[in-house]
């Protein structure tokens, strides 16, 4: 974690900031400048406000902080006094933290002490509310992108440029307009589209709740090459979105808020992330026709009951056969599938995705424009993809509000406001 990804975040219980303290770090040279200071209200790594302090010359303090690299260590809530591990370079800021990550508090318990000045408090576990966790799509999640293999692609798509590209032309923005941006990737899986943004020069914010996280932190650097130290990953749940209120010009979320409890509410708590101006992308699973819908409900009834293990091994039995009917679809429809070439793990993947989740609603286009529109967004337009219209459904806008220059940290007279 870099120091610099404290300012945006903020503690999921209360939604007070959070204040770092690291007990081990290691550093790694920038290759790329930071295009400035990034941090727009307050240095971490001096422990001072950024009002009335001196910009670094050449941004080369941030330089150096951005070599820098917290392993492991803590981040309390200057409010509510919660305590949130880093662990693997990865901030853990889900609730109950304390309680899921004991071993790592009772390793570090004299140096918490030190810092801190308490330790976690002696409280039960709290149930877990239903309403914002479900722990069966957390562990479908956690066992799918890290069963999947390096050389497989996500989605049957090349992740370094064929995603990457998609994420510009469906935000309808350029390279140029990227540049120096800041990015949420809400719900990020194995991380290899978030990384590659990096490629733009834009900064990047990947958040998950599940385990898949440490496995898109540690293979970062094969997809953003010499701008890892852009890139970002956060253990942290979308309906508790733990970064702060209006920091993101873009935010992004594919395939994710129909797996969590409640679309609207996941959907409402993502968006608070947006700054004025800014732009956001959603993503989600499309009604089918009676005759697939039907009988997918049917199955999941079943198959979402199953453990997770043993569904991806049947999932990986069923490869050929489910394969066979694809293909003959497709030809009965005069259509081309790119399910044929895929691998036996990439659509081994594709039907655990299906089949496990507890979670799985469907939207029509008309519905997700209202869901844009009941959310007070502009210039609403669908942009599904057309080599996923048969199964998704996608739409993008822009926050009503100042339009945020494209330069990072910065605001100026050019600003203008959207209509």
């Amino acid at each position: 974690m870099k120091r610099r990804v404290v300012e945006l975040l903020c503690c999921p219980a209360c939604r007070g900031a959070l204040a770092s303290t690291a007990f081990h770090e290691t550093r790694r040279p920038v290759a790329i400048a930071p295009r400035g200071p990034a941090c727009g209200e307050r240095c971490e790594l001096r422990g001072v406000p950024l009002v009335g302090e001196p910009v670094p010359p050449d941004g080369e303090e941030c330089r150096a902080c951005y070599a820098r690299e917290v392993e492991e260590g803590i981040l309390a809530c200057r409010d509510c006094g919660s305590l949130y591990p880093i662990i693997d370079a990865v901030p853990r800021l889900v609730r109950d933290a304390e309680q899921e990550y004991r071993a790592f508090f009772e390793r570090n318990r004299a140096a918490i002490l030190k810092a801190i000045g308490h330790l976690p408090a002696a409280r039960p576990p709290r149930r877990k509310d239903s309403k914002v966790f479900d722990p069966r799509s957390n562990e479908s999640f956690g066992l799918q992108w890290t069963n999947q293999s390096e050389q497989d692609k996500t989605w049957f798509k090349d992740d370094s440029s064929l995603r990457r590209d998609e994420f510009l032309y469906s935000l309808a923005v350029s390279q140029e307009e990227v540049r120096g941006a800041l990015i949420l990737d809400a719900g990020c899986g194995n991380g290899r589209l978030t990384a590659s943004l990096a490629s733009f020069e834009a900064e990047v914010v990947g958040i998950d709740l599940s385990v898949g996280i440490n496995r898109a932190e540690a293979g970062k650097d094969r997809y953003a090459g010499e701008r890892t130290h852009l890139v970002h990953f956060i253990q942290g749940n979308v309906m508790e979105l733990p970064v702060r209120p209006g920091s993101f010009d873009i935010i992004h979320s594919s395939g994710v808020l129909h797996h969590t409890p409640s679309t609207e509410r996941a959907f409402s708590s993502f968006l608070s992330a947006v700054r004025p101006g800014g732009r956001v992308y959603v993503q989600l699973y499309r009604r089918r026709e009676a005759w697939v819908g039907v009988p997918n409900a049917l199955l999941r009834s079943v198959t979402s009951r199953l453990p997770p293990r043993l569904l991806y091994a049947l999932c990986r039995q069923a490869v050929p056969v489910h394969t066979a009917l694809v293909l003959l679809v497709a030809r009965l429809r005069g259509e081309h599938s790119p399910i044929g070439s895929a691998t036996r793990g990439e659509r081994a993947l594709s039907l655990f995705d299906n089949f496990s989740p507890r979670y799985q609603y469907r939207y029509e286009p008309g519905e997700m424009r209202r869901m844009f529109e009941a959310a007070g967004l502009a210039e609403i337009r669908e942009t599904t993809l057309a080599n996923e219209a048969r199964h998704m459904v996608a739409f993008a806008a822009r926050k009503p509000g100042i339009v945020r220059s494209a330069t990072v940290g910065s605001h100026t007279e050019a600003d203008s406001l959207s209509r």
